[in-house]
């Protein structure tokens, strides 16, 4: 008889986010957009305004995307404004790690932007990081 192993969720967002998560500004040039990926080597990234406050997410699909298209409109892109998506996609900082891989799959992205319980921005979840929460359980075999 061999041992079954069973998969589990265990743990909060908080758990298995990145805390302080490296940001860009909304005025920040496409240029800065792309040295950013190549430095960190990130999916995607927090857009906060003038103020420092949250105003979307830009993706690295979003930066590849300009070349994927063929309308002389693309060329217009200069900051990363012009790409990002906003409002960007949230999850709460005490939220199961089962709701964040329910919204990722959903949303169809890769990372989400946590927040407290205040609103205000305190780091990001990736898909890898969700892994962190999975739990293996063994047992004896049923059969």
């Amino acid at each position: 008889m061999g041992e079954e192993i069973r998969l589990y969720l265990e743990g909060k967002v908080e758990d298995v986010m990145t805390w302080h998560p490296v940001c860009v500004r909304m005025a920040d040039g496409l240029e800065t957009l792309v040295e950013m990926f190549n430095t960190y080597k990130f999916h995607g990234l927090p857009v906060l305004d003038e103020q420092g406050k949250l105003v979307g997410v830009v993706r690295d699909t979003d930066i590849t995307g300009i070349f994927a298209r063929r309308d002389p409109a693309s060329r217009a892109y200069r900051k990363v404004e012009d790409i990002m998506h906003a409002p960007p996609l949230t999850i709460g900082l005490k939220d199961s790690i089962q709701d964040a891989i329910m919204k990722m799959f959903a949303d169809q992205t890769r990372f989400l932007v946590v927040m407290d319980e205040e609103n205000k921005m305190v780091g990001v979840v990736t898909r890898i990081d969700l892994i962190k929460g999975i739990r293996c359980e063994k047992g004896a075999d049923a059969g």
